[in-house]
């Protein structure tokens, strides 16, 4: 019999008094705001919309406009999206238009929404079902309406207007050997979801939910069952045709694309957010069910602000910090960390702090620290003393295209990585994000300079997905859509060897590639010492969905370049380098993301013991420093010059560091 939850675990140990208070406040909070718990942010203009438009196009098309009222009608498809129906008041008529019909099965509701398109110089009165709405001249307003199946009609104006198809009932039972992430949808594109399992759609907007026992009310239609176990496993699917009132068993095993426990490699998602305000609430059980149905070995949920005062999941990571969580087993590890935010000098994760920090957060008007200081190096020192292992998070935004680093700073206040040159330098970082909600070539190209000038620093992934949010892209993700496989050799998965791997750049990032380099027979995070003119054998391999090139590339750009899954050369040793492998490929269904990336950690070259230090790359780190120093200067907020000066401090001992590779 296989077992009904995700984990078979009393809540007491999930969510201990602490916890359990902290998630009622974020009840009572979600209850007020369905996207800015607390009201941290301020009214988000369009949040309405979110269930049938996407808001970040809405936004794009205000920002062309400047009207909001014609944004939302160019962003209106014709016909309208499921569950939208759009009502234009004309002088002469209302003329109403739907899109495909959501299906109503006996015992369920269904929201949809019906779309006030006044085309009328004044302003008028409308019945909506029970509501009574007054739509301004020009305006366009939505109102949302709960159907069923007993009343799958609404009242809109003087019209009678069909917004659900009424169907027979049935029911599936899901079973898969281990728990696994499941999508079932009905043949016009919409989501059935069990009771107890939060409703969230993925990057590509397919609705997913984890459990390996699970039972769901559907109609009974032609329904796309899905099953898959994260980036390890491949998407197993199959179509049913339920029969009414009947209960269907469909048992799916997904298979294996590749194990990377069984080659000692452990994959991690080093940032997570159980909770982050949203229209959902995330439970340990929640999290736990999603860490064990992506197959996700390592998961680092993440205490962290958004704005204010507010450290969402704080309890939680005060409660168990320093410790396993309770779901942990000897494959697959959950732990509570840290992400520190500043939106002028960048965010980073901090895993396996054993005690809380000093500060969670600088630089957010109305928190507990509203400057912009102590610079992030103070805070890197903090968590390190309690022995974290630190990565900047999503450090570049754009693809950094023209040679220089100012394409990370356009944006004053913004999540990329401005201090992260500096705290490099004095050694205060183990790793860089290479995927997420980044950049992931712009992002490469800061890695390729910083391992360049001799730092060496691991490849590691922290997707910051959100937990608590169902629809909203990267964010509304399964955690692991994204991960970095360590290599523990020997070692049994732990937080110690975890982090022991990270500190000596054993490590890949990828989206979904399995990804291999070896110099010589060394791996990633190994030195090999060459003598002049020496040649070493570079060989990389990758396995996985949507790869079109393999690159081998150095402190000079690309080496060499395959189409095919593998790629080899004799490289000649004249100077100190390092050697990656990077694989990639356009967009995937079966990866969560807009590309194929993956990039290995570097194979260090050093020759007769000397380290690479290019100019070049010490220059091109020198620009973004002065950066960082005028954007500081100009748009920092500092409650005196000495704070300022602190920072300029930071940056300076950073400057002597790159300033000494400059000669070569």
């Amino acid at each position: 019999m296989l077992p009904a939850m995700c984990c078979d675990l009393p809540e007491s140990s999930l969510a201990p008094a602490p916890v359990a208070a902290m998630l009622a406040e974020y009840r009572r909070l979600q209850a007020t705001s369905i996207l800015d718990w607390g009201h941290e942010v301020g009214d988000i203009p369009g949040a309405e919309y979110k269930p049938f438009l996407e808001l970040s196009r809405l936004w794009t098309a205000v920002g062309q406009t400047g009207d909001w009222s014609e944004a939302i009608r160019r962003c209106v498809a014709d016909p309208p999206p499921r569950g939208l129906c759009v009502a234009r008041l004309h002088p002469d008529a209302v003329v109403v238009a739907s899109g495909p019909l959501p299906l109503l099965v006996p015992g369920r509701s269904s929201e949809v929404g019906v779309l006030i398109d006044s085309r009328l110089e004044e302003e008028q009165q409308l019945r909506v079902g029970e509501k009574t709405v007054r739509v301004g001249p020009g305006e366009v307003l939505l109102v949302s309406v709960v159907v069923d199946h007993e009343m799958p009609v609404l009242q809109v104006g003087d019209h009678t207007v069909v917004v659900g198809e009424q169907v027979e009932g049935s029911r599936l039972r899901l079973r898969a050997q281990a728990v696994s992430r499941w999508s079932v949808v009905d043949e016009r594109g919409q989501g059935w979801f069990p009771d107890g399992r939060l409703h969230k759609w993925d990057y590509h907007g397919r609705p997913f939910f984890h459990g390996n026992d699970l039972v769901l009310d559907v109609p009974a239609r032609p329904l796309t069952i899905s099953c898959t176990r994260g980036m390890e496993f491949a998407t197993v699917t199959t179509t049913v045709v339920p029969a009414a009132d009947e209960e269907t068993v469909v048992l799916l095993e997904p298979g294996r694309r590749y194990d990377g426990s069984a080659k000692g490699w452990y994959g991690a998602d080093l940032h997570v957010h159980m909770n982050y305000s949203g229209d959902l609430v995330c439970t340990p059980h929640d999290a736990a069910c999603m860490q064990l149905g992506e197959g996700l070995h390592v998961m680092n949920l993440v205490a962290g602000n958004l704005l204010g005062a507010r450290i969402y999941d704080r309890e939680a990571f005060e409660h168990f910090a320093g410790v396993d969580l309770p779901w942990s087993t000897d494959g697959q590890l959950g732990r509570w960390g840290v992400e520190f935010r500043n939106d002028l000098l960048g965010h980073f994760h901090a895993f396996g702090a054993v005690s809380p920090p000093v500060r969670y957060q600088t630089g957010h008007t109305g928190s507990a620290h509203p400057h912009d200081w102590p610079p992030n190096a103070t805070a890197c020192e903090d968590l390190r003393e309690r022995g974290a292992t630190i990565g900047y998070t999503h450090p570049v935004l754009s693809p950094l295209s023209d040679g220089t680093p100012a394409e990370a700073f356009v944006s004053p206040r913004s999540t990329e990585a401005r201090e992260l040159v500096a705290d490099a330098a004095l050694g205060l970082v183990d790793s860089v994000d290479l995927l997420g909600p980044n950049d992931p070539e712009g992002t490469a190209v800061l890695y390729h300079h910083l391992l360049s000038c001799g730092l060496r620093l691991a490849a590691t992934v922290g997707t910051d997905v959100f937990l608590s949010h169902s629809k909203s892209g990267f964010f509304s993700n399964p955690p692991g859509w994204g991960r970095v496989y360590a290599d523990l050799g020997d070692e049994p998965l732990s937080a110690a060897s975890w982090q022991d791997a990270v500190r000596a750049g054993r490590t890949f990032a990828t989206n979904g590639p399995w990804l291999e380099l070896r110099v010589d027979d060394e791996g990633p995070g190994a030195v090999v010492d060459a003598a002049s003119g020496s040649l070493v054998r570079v060989r990389a391999h990758v396995d996985g969905p949507g790869v079109e090139t393999l690159v081998l590339v150095g402190p000079e750009g690309d080496i060499a370049t395959s189409g095919g899954p593998d790629v080899e050369i004799d490289l000649r040793v004249t100077e100190p380098g390092w050697v990656a492998a990077v694989a990639r490929g356009p967009r995937h269904l079966d990866v969560l993301g807009p590309t194929v990336f993956a990039h290995t950690s570097p194979v260090y070259i050093d020759l007769q013991g000397r380290q690479v230090g290019r100019p070049e790359s010490a220059r091109w780190c020198l620009d973004w420093l002065d950066r960082a120093e005028r954007l500081a200067a100009e748009h920092g907020t500092f409650a005196d010059d000495e704070q300022l000066d602190d920072l300029v401090g930071v940056l300076d001992r950073a400057r002597r560091y790159y300033r000494s590779l400059e000669s070569g």
